[in-house]
């Protein structure tokens, strides 16, 4: 049973308070595919077709990996296409980051800053990921504390991919797939 403890607003995406009852096993398979594997979007592919700038191709594409792309994939092959064209001199920004079927998470994340006659021309992918592939596609960081013997108390901080709880009810459809998927391989095994 879980109990909504608190749930509020920050800087950088929600902060989420509750409370489940379940032993201490299935408390931890929560916390770790919230943290590992329940799928987002992230910047993978960068194509630069200019960079002017002081700052190198690769460092840039980094920085815009770590970028927090909002929503829930839906289907594992979904691409998200970002377009940048800046010329200085100007602070280039996550906002400058334009799609048609894609939004950041984040409008003042700063990405590079352009001089005088400095241009940058970019194309980038965001595509669907884990966790547990990179730290890029990690939805949240959670902890938890042991109240009771059978009792625990969650602490989600989100990156404003996805809502706390949608994280949540997305982990708890994980290990159900997960727990039958066993349970079939098991039964197999018995025949």
């Amino acid at each position: 049973m879980i109990t909504i403890k608190e749930k509020r607003k920050t800087r950088i995406g929600e902060e989420f308070i509750f409370s489940l009852k379940a032993p201490i096993s299935f408390s931890n398979a929560i916390r770790r595919i919230m943290i590992s594997e329940v799928p987002t979007y992230a910047i993978e592919d960068v194509y630069i077709f200019e960079n002017s700038s002081s700052m190198d191709d690769e460092i840039i594409a980094h920085r815009l990996g770590l970028i927090p792309i909002k929503g829930k994939p839906l289907l594992e092959n979904e691409i998200i296409t970002f377009t940048l064209e800046k010329e200085g001199p100007c602070t280039v920004y996550s906002s400058d980051l334009k799609s048609e079927n894609g939004e950041v998470a984040f409008k003042n994340i700063p990405i590079v800053k352009l001089g005088n006659g400095q241009k940058i021309q970019i194309e980038c992918e965001a595509v669907p990921g884990i966790g547990k592939v990179h730290a890029k596609w990690q939805p949240c960081n959670a902890v938890y504390k042991q109240i009771s013997e059978d009792e625990v108390e969650f602490f989600v901080e989100t990156f404003g991919q996805m809502e706390a709880e949608e994280i949540l009810e997305e982990a708890v459809k994980i290990l159900k797939n997960k727990a039958e998927s066993f349970l079939q391989q098991l039964e197999l095994l018995e025949q």
